[in-house]
């Protein structure tokens, strides 16, 4: 009895290929869109980490600005008397009696230096009432309410130049010369702010009676904000008179820009209209200062495989105020533009176009200087 023939079944050999050619062609572009979506996703992190970065940086130097000349300022003739300090053996510290000062190095990377006394309660000025000479080691003040052997105090002359200048003491006694309701000591000690010679700090004249006073300090909080290794970094004047090393508050910002704001109305009426980074030379031109403006350029920490940033970054500052070194931000624009110059090792370097960067920007008024005496 013969079988009926049953005919094979399966794919043949081009329609195998032809299924074959189809799942790699899916595949292909399935491993694209993953890679397109991490691509994105890595894109969206860096930018998250840029925009904590300096979130973090801005918010940490605008928190310190805002306190500074704390303790300080009692009259606005005052601001920007040159300052001698020297603790021990340690090097003479040449200061400033201003909240903020801005300098700008051969690189044009800037330092922002902040000022302020780091007493926890406010202590009223002390006028001087018997004329103190350079080798004297004591003041005659009206009142030393709320002063402590050990605290660190100031001496301001009634009219400041480069000859008659601020120091910064430390209240010591010894023997019958001691702390009283009206004597204030500055006796010669081992280790602190009153050096072997009080001549060698003291400006020649000395601080005449009546038009001197005394500011307690009770400790000196000075601090300077710059940028290094493309970190936001911070350093502080110890204890001892020297610097602490530099601190790193926020990684990835690679440019800082501050500017002093300032009121150069004529008379003052008490709002900004000009930015810039000139420092004042007079105590009017000192009280002029009312404000800080500060910008930060963060950059992304995923490097990107193709040029995403083909220029420096700007900041738009807008139009309401004068801002030095400016230019349009556009052609035909109203709206004014600063570059924030991105540093690189070489003119010829294009690693930087492989990063992205975002620049955040505040304006801190300098709340001491606005209430302070006139």
């Amino acid at each position: 009895m013969r079988t009926p023939h049953t005919p094979a079944h399966g794919f043949t050999l081009v329609e195998l290929m032809v299924g074959m050619a189809l799942a790699l062609i899916t595949t292909v572009i399935i491993a694209q869109v993953v890679v397109n979506a991490e691509g994105q996703r890595r894109t969206t992190s860096s930018g998250s980490d840029a925009q904590v970065n300096g979130s973090v940086g801005l918010y940490t130097v605008s928190r310190d600005v805002q306190g500074a000349g704390y303790g300080l300022i009692s009259h606005s003739a005052a601001l920007g008397c040159p300052i001698t300090a020297k603790y021990g053996s340690a090097a003479t510290l040449a200061l400033t009696l201003a909240p903020v000062t801005i300098t700008v190095n051969a690189n044009g990377v800037p330092t922002l230096r902040t000022f302020s006394s780091g007493r926890s309660s406010f202590s009223v000025p002390m006028v001087v009432k018997a004329n103190h000479a350079a080798v004297d080691t004591s003041f005659t003040v009206n009142s030393s309410t709320g002063v402590s052997n050990g605290d660190t105090m100031m001496a301001i002359p009634g009219t400041w130049s480069s000859s008659n200048w601020c120091t910064v003491f430390q209240v010591a006694g010894s023997g019958a010369n001691v702390l009283s309701s009206t004597v204030v000591p500055n006796v010669t000690v081992t280790a602190g702010w009153n050096p072997a010679s009080t001549a060698s700090l003291m400006p020649t004249t000395g601080y005449p009676a009546d038009t001197s006073y005394l500011v307690n300090l009770g400790s000196i909080v000075l601090r300077e904000y710059t940028v290094a290794s493309e970190n936001l970094v911070m350093r502080e004047l110890q204890a001892t008179g020297t610097w602490g090393a530099d601190q790193v508050l926020a990684s990835g910002i690679v440019a800082l820009r501050v500017m002093y704001g300032k009121d150069t109305s004529a008379p003052k009426d008490g709002v900004v209209d000009q930015f810039d980074t000139t420092t004042p030379t007079t105590a009017d031109d000192w009280s002029r200062v009312l404000s800080v403006r500060i910008a930060v350029v963060a950059r992304s920490e995923v490097r990107e495989k193709d040029a995403v940033t083909t220029t420096d970054p700007v900041w738009d500052v807008g139009t309401a105020t004068t801002v030095s070194g400016t230019a349009a931000c556009s052609t035909g624009s109203s709206r004014q533009c600063l570059t924030l110059t991105i540093p690189k090792p070489n003119a010829t370097d294009t690693e930087w176009q492989h990063y992205r960067y975002k620049v955040y920007d505040t304006v801190v008024p300098l709340r001491n200087v606005v209430w302070s005496a006139v």
